[in-house]
């Protein structure tokens, strides 16, 4: 791993730390060091989908997420926090278990298919979840799973107590009998992408992204079922869904405060169908792209709800003693023209661009971490699992190889803690790999070369260098092969492929 500089600067002690092969040298460093607490935290993963990194304001970003960026001002916010795919169902597969998804055949998003026996995180695969019950922690989930449809799928066959929320990749936030709904009718990423084949519907929604169409109240009742419990009950819920999932949020946390609690919380906004009430669609009058102003209303529930899970934490003594993570499973839907911002980073969700794959990534433990902590070196979702089991003073099974790492030697002091010296990303073909500040892109895995960036340069890989630094890229590929040893067939096929530009970058995508 070359040498690059890292820089974690803290409210009340900014600090350089170079950071190398041998890890981090301190200079000053602004944690708070404490003993571990005499009950294990409790631990909230909050997971928005399709967030983009420059859509929150903390980080610059477009729409105000005061609620979001709260989280990471009490705390510390990541600049290069990575998930291990841009898109949505191996990235959660990979942030459930701690561990790349390639290594049980998780490559592709899950979705229902007949002639497939097992599409889904395989039985045998053992969640955060599974973990944290083992160690004594009640353990819910509310929001999307998106990570199989039976029942040896279903979250509470997979370690969660309590369910609330839709198994599939997407859902109307608003059933088809509610009122007062602002909607754009997308309700497939096919919609955006309208081919020779088009339907009305999808006419429809790329007249309207132009401009040309009216806004439309929605036109069918939810398209994936909202369930509660090991009972599968089907709930007919006729209000906002984001609200609901933060109302929920809130219910398991004054329902477990007195015990140590595990809470993922994987909202659907602001996932497409795009789809918001008049009272969030009124906050942004000056916003006269009605794609945007949509889209900006959906951040703006987002945040309401994360406020609510926060205030929870407040109101029942809890705060103090719970850690909270608010991450996005991959970048924004740029498939969807002009809806992403193009800054700082280029590229998008189904992209190895770093806006496809680096996310918005904030983590908040109060006496642990110095409120204000920005960290700059490379992280990872995988390191949520090993950081949670940590806190709770428990460890993963010896027959157990993790890919991520405890974040907790940063938080309580700073040492031994370098981030990721290398990340991979891989949907077959396609394959991307970052080492120190080098990134490599192979739009094809067996095929030699590809894309060569240097991020501490071009942060929006606007260069590509691989022509000048063969040996770089002979490294890098040198590098995949090592991570191949780990990996095993897809468990099953992917949709058709795909690329689309964004912000004016090469098109290098993938549909699955």
């Amino acid at each position: 791993m070359s040498a690059h500089t890292a820089r974690i600067r803290a409210a009340r002690a900014p600090a350089r730390i170079l950071l190398g092969a041998a890890g981090l040298c301190l200079a000053g460093f602004g944690l708070a060091p404490r003993a571990m607490a005499a009950d294990p935290p409790n631990v909230i993963v909050i997971l928005a989908d399709d967030l983009g990194y420059g859509d929150i304001s903390a980080y610059g970003g477009r729409v105000p997420t005061p609620n979001i960026d709260r989280i990471g001002a009490e705390g510390a916010v990541f600049t290069q926090g990575y998930v291990t795919t841009p898109v949505c169902s191996p990235s959660r597969a990979a942030l459930v278990t701690g561990r790349y998804q390639q290594r049980f055949g998780f490559e592709y998003n899950a979705r229902e298919a007949a002639d497939v026996p097992d599409v889904g995180l395989v039985s045998g695969e053992r969640t955060i979840a599974d973990h944290l019950k083992a160690a004594g922690y009640s353990t819910g989930l509310v929001g999307k799973w998106h990570l199989g449809f039976k029942d040896e799928h279903y979250p509470t066959n997979r370690g969660f107590d309590e369910f609330y929320g839709h198994l599939s990749g997407a859902t109307s936030y608003l059933n088809v009998r509610s009122r007062g709904a602002i909607s754009i009718p997308t309700n497939t990423e096919e919609d955006a992408r309208a081919p020779a084949s088009a339907t009305a519907e999808e006419v429809y929604a790329a007249r309207l992204l132009k401009g040309t169409e009216p806004l439309a109240p929605p036109r069918r009742a939810r398209g994936s079922a909202i369930v509660s419990g090991a009972e599968k009950t089907v709930i007919e819920e006729p209000r906002y869904i984001t609200d609901v999932f933060g109302e929920k949020s809130a219910d398991f946390i004054r329902r477990h405060a007195d015990e140590p609690f595990f809470l993922y919380t994987a909202f659907n906004a602001p996932h497409s169908p795009f789809q918001v009430t008049q009272e969030y669609y009124d906050r942004f009058p000056d916003v006269t792209n009605e794609l945007h102003r949509v889209y900006f209303g959906m951040i703006a529930a987002l945040d309401d709800a994360v406020g609510e899970i926060l205030a929870a934490l407040e109101e029942t003594g809890a705060a103090d003693n719970t850690i909270v993570v608010f991450l996005s499973d991959n970048g924004c839907a740029g498939y969807f023209q002009t809806l992403c911002s193009c800054e700082p980073l280029s590229g998008g969700k189904l992209t190895y661009y770093e806006g496809g794959i680096r996310v918005p990534y904030l983590v908040r433990w109060p006496g642990t971490i110095e409120p204000g902590t920005v960290v700059d070196v490379p992280v990872s979702t995988l390191d949520i699992l090993p950081t949670a089991l940590d806190a709770a003073g428990s460890a993963a099974p010896q027959d157990l190889a993790l890919d991520g790492t405890s974040l907790l030697p940063l938080f309580r002091d700073g040492a031994s803690f370098a981030g990721h010296e290398r990340l991979v990303w891989r949907n077959y073909p396609t394959i991307a790999v970052r080492q120190g500040d080098l990134k490599l892109i192979k739009p094809d895995q067996d095929a030699p070369g590809g894309y060569l960036y240097d991020l501490a340069a071009d942060e929006k890989e606007q260069t590509d260098v691989a022509a000048s630094r063969p040996e770089d890229v002979a490294a890098l590929e040198a590098v995949i092969r090592d991570w191949q040893s780990i990996t095993v067939e897809p468990g099953w096929s992917r949709r058709r492929p795909v690329s689309y530009s964004i912000c004016g970058i090469e098109p290098i995508g993938f549909e699955n």
